[in-house]
């Protein structure tokens, strides 16, 4: 829904506006937005109802009177609905930090390179043809603190995604993250081994702020602090000063290239809806 209808303050009661809607058959979303609340409806026309409907109520010309709450099973909320994207990712996370501390030989079926053993110890080629390699790398953590950072905001913006748009979406999203952030990383630094979710999440980040600025739903909605420590972290680690306090080399160009692609899909999916009138 791209039309806004209405502002009014956070305290103000919109549920027989709301009800006023609904018996009319008008379309419409309600959702927090900064610092207010916003009714969203499909086009200017209804907008313009809206805003009339709204005025007449409020100078007393429309009542509404609310039939009383009947009793309905609790809805399910983003902490308790089953979401089997985000916990598979969770699980192959998991698997994954398990097999590159297994062995090197182990770590190769899930690196962007194939690993190959040598008398002096190991080197490592491309791999025509095995084309999973795009992809199986955001598996891979290197160390318990990296597969806990991943996980932890693999779990807070992969459900919302999941939660509001469906598995397949996530699912799709994520494939095209990972696969965008990898070539990316193997762009930038060739014949170096990398691996993590991070690449994927900073793509869910991009794709949560773009879709949030410009169709509004409450499970996009993040809190301002996340937002600017996430960019700050990118920012950071892309100065190199992870590596001055030992915390290693970060797959910046992953990072980067996950973002650019999640504002990027999430740009088309929304220009998509628009010509579609949806």
């Amino acid at each position: 829904m791209d039309y806004e209808a209405l502002r009014v303050p956070l305290h103000h009661d919109l549920r027989p506006l709301a009800a006023l809607l609904a018996g009319k058959g008008i379309p419409h979303q309600i959702s927090e937005w900064q610092g207010a609340q916003v009714i969203w409806v499909l086009d200017a026309a209804s907008a313009e109802l809206v805003a009339a409907l709204h005025r007449r109520m409020e100078s007393g010309d429309i009542e509404v009177v609310q039939a009383e709450p009947q009793e309905q099973a609790p809805q399910a909320s983003r902490a308790t609905t089953f979401l089997p994207v985000t916990l598979f990712l969770l699980a192959a996370s998991i698997i994954g930090a398990g097999i590159t501390g297994l062995s090197t030989e182990a770590m190769s079926w899930l690196s962007f390179y194939r690993i190959i053993a040598v008398d002096d110890g190991y080197m490592i080629s491309t791999a025509p043809g095995e084309y999973w390699r795009l992809f199986t790398p955001v598996f891979l953590h290197y160390g318990l603190l990296h597969l806990v950072f991943n996980g932890l905001w693999t779990w807070e913006l992969g459900r919302r995604i999941e939660f509001q748009q469906g598995s397949v979406a996530l699912l799709l999203l994520t494939l095209l993250m990972g696969v965008f952030s990898n070539l990316a990383q193997a762009w930038f630094t060739p014949g170096q081994l990398f691996g993590g979710m991070s690449g994927v999440i900073y793509g869910y980040l991009g794709y949560l702020v773009v879709w949030q600025r410009f169709r509004p739903v409450a499970a996009f909605a993040l809190p301002k602090g996340i937002v600017i420590f996430m960019l700050a972290w990118l920012l950071i680690c892309m100065l190199g000063f992870t590596e001055l306090v030992g915390l290693g080399s970060i797959a910046n160009a992953a990072h980067l290239g996950g973002l650019v692609a999640g504002v990027a899909l999430a740009l088309a999916t929304l220009l998509g809806l628009r010509l579609t009138g949806r």
